[in-house]
């Protein structure tokens, strides 16, 4: 939160700060205005004067926070999806006031979202056409895609104990687990515009139809392609991985040294055969 610019702000910002802490800290219903004029050094009978209510003030509270995260964080239709999860799941870890407050906001209030003066609104209105513009869609999947790529981003540092039970120690490296959600979004919105077909795959799209589908085509020659499509798809990786094999070879690499290495994914004796027949294709 920045510094007041004039000596006659400086109540409201410290009123601000004392109550973002608390209600970032407690919640709404936990939250005590008796604590906040304490920590802000006034009397609480100012912060009525001032905001009217305890649920008044949480909501300025909640949109200056906001606020304060747009200055900081790169909009998504001025970079890419990968890129802006990683910016995002950066600034929850680092600031983590603006999720907890989101999150006391769903547990008392359910879906019903405060305003002021319509600046949330606009603000969603701006995310979901510039979505559809980025991604090509309409705006019931641009809001779709905004909540995986947000998902992404805040979900373990959401329910960190979720997290701790899924990863275990690997839970601490949070620089990993970042990295794979954002090499994930970037995998699932590929295409130079970010398109949806990978994502569309996976979802079966609105209808269980995957778009540019043939005209007709019923599930089972849609799975047939599809495998058809997967099996192709692997014996190129498979080729890939044979040059790769036959390089760190060519590099020193012992046969067992490489054969450990891809254990699980190709047996000891492929791997041996791949590296004595370089036009060995093995399925």
């Amino acid at each position: 939160m920045n510094a007041p610019a004039k000596r006659s702000d400086a109540t409201r910002w410290a009123l601000l700060c004392a109550a973002r802490a608390e209600f970032a800290e407690y919640g709404l219903a936990g939250a005590r205005v008796d604590r906040i004029a304490e920590a802000a050094g006034v009397n609480k009978e100012r912060i009525y004067g001032l905001f009217g209510s305890k649920d008044k003030l949480f909501d300025v509270i909640l949109i200056d926070t906001m606020r304060e995260f747009l200055d900081v964080v790169q909009p998504l239709s001025e970079t890419e999806p990968g890129e802006y999860v990683g910016k995002l799941f950066d600034y929850h870890r680092e600031n983590p006031q603006l999720l907890r407050l989101l999150l006391w906001e769903g547990l008392h209030r359910g879906a019903d979202a405060h305003d002021i003066d319509g600046w949330r609104a606009e603000h969603y209105v701006r995310k979901f056409e510039r979505a559809q513009e980025q991604f090509g869609v309409d705006a019931r999947r641009a809001g779709l895609v905004l909540l995986a790529l947000c998902g992404l981003a805040n979900w373990s540092l959401a329910v960190p104990q979720t997290t701790r039970l899924l990863l275990g120690e690997a839970a601490d490296d949070t620089e990993a687990t970042k990295r794979f959600m954002a090499d994930f979004a970037r995998s699932a919105m590929r295409g130079s515009r970010g398109d949806l077909e990978a994502v569309n795959v996976l979802t079966g799209g609105d209808r269980g139809e995957e778009p540019g589908a043939p005209d007709g085509e019923d599930a089972v020659d849609r799975a047939a392609r599809r495998l058809r499509e997967a099996q192709a798809a692997a014996d190129a990786a498979r080729d890939e991985l044979a040059a790769a094999l036959r390089a760190s070879r060519a590099g020193g690499a012992s046969a067992n040294q490489l054969a450990r290495q891809v254990a699980g994914t190709l047996s000891r004796p492929v791997v041996l055969k791949l590296l004595a027949d370089p036009d060995t294709r093995e399925h």
